[in-house]
């Protein structure tokens, strides 16, 4: 991409916000905890275009169009099968709850389940992989950086680094937030024109779809009902990215939770789940499409190479002057937004469960404040750390659903257990979370090894979810029997059922997205 002194005047004009987001957040008063997570203090809007923003940035913009040019319409599973079911039921069942046992975090609500022990090794395992996320993130930075200005990866991973040092250090999860809602409206003047350009290159909607082979336009038929050296079966996709996968992220996921319990009315918190489900079948069609048309304008055999190529390569091949370069900033801009979430999220859990409760628990909010800050500064050298590491990975969704597979899966258990019979669980907690936890990285050594062989790393990944679940499940059943709730630790309060204060335009626009979510995959069968 050719540079211009237009562009350097408008990065910087870029770089000045973002330095003002980062000082104006640190300017609003509240106490460490509003500093890690602002909890119950933003507008439902904020929250919910930030949630968006987390979950259709540029990250999965990246993922999900190189998993479209790689799968084909298989791909929309990811957005809908992998989404929709499960917003609904945080919209509904799991935020209320948190919400009532007023749990400023996920963490918090183990604790009270199943104890501090147990908070300790969930916190390890979530602050994990959050650096690993982020360094997905990351790496995906200094790819753009590479494919539009030829910089190294050393130097697109420093100078990202740099930005996110500088305005989470200052501002905290609260400056996360507000340039996430910038950083959105980019990509969106960015990348979403992608579409109708390569559409127009095609000869119309029309000829794409003449020229897509039924194999790779088709979500459903096709995908056999149980044969795990397939590339994906249905039995995978239901169970494993349906189930496990789904509801395990979007009702565990630090991040997104961070943002859902920072509402600051309780009645409006369901719409920030709702909000990410309308945006992700909108965006299923945006990227996706993008996505699956991209081997018919480029070289097959270079996507091939590299599927976390595709969109790069298409904006390089279809936007012309400055529309490229905007197209650039963009899809830098929220990867670096992306990169940010889980940084915070990562020093929330750290500062609040290990810190806190651990090493210094009678602190002053001003100390952890600057605990925070300083393992702010921490997380983000680690992060380039595991940069390296996902380079080494084809596909990003690949890699993205293998880390949560491994960790999310065993406490997506913990928490159906808590919210369904807590009184017989309590004492299982840190058994059934570590066996699961042992079993899922176990089943992903021997498939990354070829020890065990399935017809695609989704598809290891998929059924490596339903193991690492079903064993936690059983374990934490199992152990929470025999120990009984007599020798659960510290006598902890089990939470009543959730109070459903939902009001009807909730549930009206939940009843809709249902509908449409039925709607395309009926159209895509």
């Amino acid at each position: 991409m050719a540079w211009n002194p237009i562009y350097t005047a408008v990065v910087i004009v870029y770089f000045a916000g973002l330095m003002l987001v980062g000082i104006w957040s640190a300017r609003q008063k509240g106490d460490s905890n509003q500093y890690l997570n602002a909890s119950s203090s933003l507008p439902a809007w904020v929250c919910a275009t930030a949630c968006i923003a987390a979950n259709c940035g540029s990250l999965d913009l990246f993922a999900m169009m190189a998993l479209g040019a790689q799968y084909g319409m298989l791909a929309c599973h990811f957005y809908w099968i992998g989404a929709i079911p499960a917003l609904l039921v945080v919209a509904f069942w799991l935020l209320p709850a948190y919400r009532r046992n007023r749990n400023p975090t996920i963490l918090d609500f183990v604790a009270r389940h199943y104890g501090n022990t147990t908070r300790s090794m969930v916190a390890l395992c979530m602050a994990t992989m959050m650096l690993l996320i982020a360094g997905v993130s990351l790496y995906a930075v200094a790819q753009t950086l590479n494919a539009f200005l030829g910089w190294t990866f050393l130097q697109g991973a420093l100078a990202a680094a740099t930005v996110v040092l500088f305005y989470t250090w200052f501002g905290g999860f609260r400056a996360t937030v507000y340039t996430e809602l910038f950083h959105f409206a980019l990509v969106l003047i960015g990348v979403v024109p992608l579409l109708f350009l390569v559409v127009h290159e095609l000869g119309g909607f029309t000829t794409l779809i003449a020229r897509i082979p039924p194999s790779r336009f088709h979500a459903w038929q096709g995908v056999p009902l149980f044969d795990p050296h397939a590339v994906m079966d249905r039995f995978g996709l239901v169970l494993g990215l349906g189930l496990v996968l789904s509801f395990g992220f979007w009702g565990t996921d630090f991040v997104q939770m961070q943002r859902a319990l920072a509402v600051r009315r309780e009645q409006d918190s369901p719409f920030v789940p709702l909000s990410i489900g309308f945006a992700k079948l909108a965006f299923a069609m945006v990227v996706l499409v993008a996505g699956v048309a991209a081997p018919l304008v480029l070289s097959p055999a270079s996507l091939s190479r590299n599927w976390n190529a595709t969109l790069p390569a298409l904006m390089l091949h279809s936007y012309k002057s400055f529309w490229l370069f905007f197209g650039f900033l963009g899809l830098t801009a929220t990867l670096i937004s992306t990169f940010s979430n889980n940084v915070a999220g990562f020093t929330s859990a750290w500062v609040q469960t290990f810190y806190q409760q651990w090493i210094r628990p009678r602190a002053s909010d001003a100390h952890y404040t600057l605990v925070g800050r300083i393992t702010n500064a921490a997380a983000i050298l680690l992060v380039i750390g595991a940069a390296y590491f996902a380079s080494g990975f084809q596909s990003l969704m690949e890699y993205i659903q293998l880390i949560l597979s491994t960790f999310n899966a065993p406490l997506f258990a913990l928490i159906a257990l808590a919210m369904i019979v807590p009184r017989k669980v309590a004492a299982g907690g840190s058994a059934g979370f570590l066996f699961g936890l042992v079993c899922a990285v176990a089943h992903q050594v021997l498939a990354l090894t070829h020890v065990l062989h399935y017809g695609s790393q989704m598809a290891a990944d998929f059924y490596g979810a339903i193991l690492g679940f079903s064993v936690a499940l059983l374990c934490t059943l199992l152990t929470g029997s025999l120990r009984g709730q007599a020798a659960h630790e510290g006598g902890l309060r089990q939470a009543p059922g959730p109070a459903l204060s939902i009001k009807w335009p909730a549930i009206t626009a939940g009843i809709f997205l249902a509908g449409l979510f039925i709607l395309f995959n009926a159209v895509f069968w």
